[in-house]
């Protein structure tokens, strides 16, 4: 069972790394662009406030941009920013990975079924759901002379 919850979630995790680092990579690159590369978006308070994903990075029309810089006016923030492709493929192919394993009409396969159900542990084996086990922890130095029971009573002594 472990091994296929590896996996499943061994994919989601992958692309959370890779997404972070394409965002760290994107981040660098930003320092050093000059203006004439960047894209300048001009949009109201409240559009931005729509569009931003996080400090960082804003969505317009679908795409993600990655912000190098912004300027505040009156009426409006621009925003000079570079389209993160890397992003915006890395999301829309995981995006479609979703939608087709939710739309997915087909049976679960047969095997998959017997490895879910399989019992590991023979029933006669496994404990009842309302037992107690009671542990008795005793070692050398715990132990005293007084603990000890005897197993055959005596009989009490003759005067």
């Amino acid at each position: 069972m472990s091994l296929l919850l590896l996996q499943v979630a061994g994919c989601y995790v992958y692309f959370i790394v890779r997404l972070a680092a394409i965002r760290t990579e994107m981040r660098d690159q930003l320092k050093y662009l000059p203006e004439d590369q960047l894209t300048l978006l001009t949009l109201t308070p409240e559009e931005y406030q729509n569009a931003k994903v996080d400090d960082h990075e804003v969505k317009v029309d679908g795409k993600m941009f990655d912000i190098a810089r912004m300027k505040t006016t009156k009426n409006h923030v621009l925003i000079y920013a570079v389209h993160d492709e890397a992003e915006d493929n890395l999301l829309s192919f995981l995006e479609e990975i979703t939608k087709r394993s939710g739309n997915d009409k087909k049976p679960v396969p047969s095997q998959v079924v017997q490895l879910i159900t399989l019992i590991f542990i023979h029933p006669e084996n496994q404990l009842p759901v309302n037992s107690s086990i009671a542990l008795i922890h005793a070692t050398e130095y715990t132990r005293s002379f007084l603990a000890f029971d005897r197993m055959i009573d005596s009989p009490p002594p003759r005067n």
